[in-house]
């Protein structure tokens, strides 16, 4: 009997590990994952939320090679005012020659998009060194632009899903969102491409409807952003925001320290918010003090209680 018991409990065990460390990119579709998006108990990215799956692929192309992606969404009445995409190609290191090259073109050489300078974006920031490379990409991203792309893109058969996931649910589809994008790939690191899109609704990250709705027209595109100062102050913020979300991509991939991003200008150092933080106390003693002064001068405290009040501020 005990031993029935003993081995109930390694079952349970192992019941549990398995949920707490499931891949999920193993996702199905209406399910739901929170806070973090974790592959196993080394590699999770904080991506505060929940968030539900609502569309998947999964493909072994040979040799190995398996390249697979989820889309998740965070709603509010009927509305995804949150993407979150992420999609890998694993078992590289075979065919390393011959992929890269594939990598290389996907990510640098597209008609579209890709880690080069465009005109709608809104900031890039790219390391790359021989074949590996780390990107980062702020832009706006126009809904009805990216599902429904020509009948001759081949990229319409990725957005299939999600199409058929807003007719399907009669989904309230905004038609721009803010959106951060990030590439990473190095075989020194792992014989594995990431690639990853997050995108929020001007109107949940700023409380902001859009003047204008398209990639081309709307006031967040590079050349008409100076014309319109709260969106390019909302960009800003996006940028910084963007930032961070990248500097937690980079701790997800394990990357090293030479293949990071220099995002200094939009994430402060832990030195930088320490010295900030203590400048801020010593201003507000330095003011209490004098305002203390003040009043013990004016009569308004004695001086046992200006003594008193003086030591409470500098013990604080």
């Amino acid at each position: 009997m005990l031993l029935g018991k003993k081995i109930l409990l390694i079952i349970i065990l192992i019941c549990f590990q398995s949920i707490l460390f499931a891949n999920d990119f193993n996702s199905l579709k209406g399910e739901k994952i929170f806070n973090e998006f974790k592959i196993n108990k080394k590699m999770k990215l904080s991506i505060p939320g929940e968030w539900e799956a609502i569309d998947k692929y999964s493909d072994y192309i040979g040799w190995g090679i398996k390249v697979e992606g989820v889309t998740f969404v965070e709603m509010e009445n009927n509305t995804p005012i949150r993407f979150f995409e992420i999609a890998r190609a694993t078992g590289l290191s075979k065919w390393q020659a011959y992929l890269t090259s594939i990598i290389e073109a996907s990510t640098f050489n597209t008609k579209e998009g890709g880690c080069r300078k465009r005109q709608h974006y809104n900031y890039l920031n790219v390391y790359k060194k021989g074949n590996a490379h780390n990107c980062l990409i702020v832009t706006m991203l126009d809904i009805q632009r990216a599902l429904n792309p020509s009948d001759y893109d081949s990229d319409r058969v990725f957005t299939l899903g999600i199409r058929r996931w807003v007719d399907k649910n009669e989904i309230n589809l905004p038609k721009i969102y803010l959106q951060y994008e990030s590439s990473f790939f190095s075989m020194s690191v792992r014989d594995e491409w990431y690639v990853m899109l997050y995108a929020e609704t001007p109107e949940s990250f700023a409380n902001y409807k859009p003047k204008f709705t398209s990639r081309d027209t709307t006031e967040f595109h590079p050349d008409k952003i100076e014309n319109f100062p709260e969106a390019k102050k909302i960009m800003q913020k996006w940028i910084k925001k963007s930032a961070q979300l990248h500097k937690d991509f980079e701790i997800f991939q394990k990357a090293k320290k030479s293949q990071k991003l220099d995002l200094g200008d939009y994430i402060a150092s832990k030195q930088k918010e320490k010295q900030k933080k203590l400048k801020f106390s010593n201003d507000n003693i330095a003011e209490e003090l004098i305002k203390l002064n003040k009043l013990y001068k004016s009569g308004a405290l004695t001086k046992e209680e200006f003594e008193k009040a003086k030591k409470k501020v500098l013990n604080n």
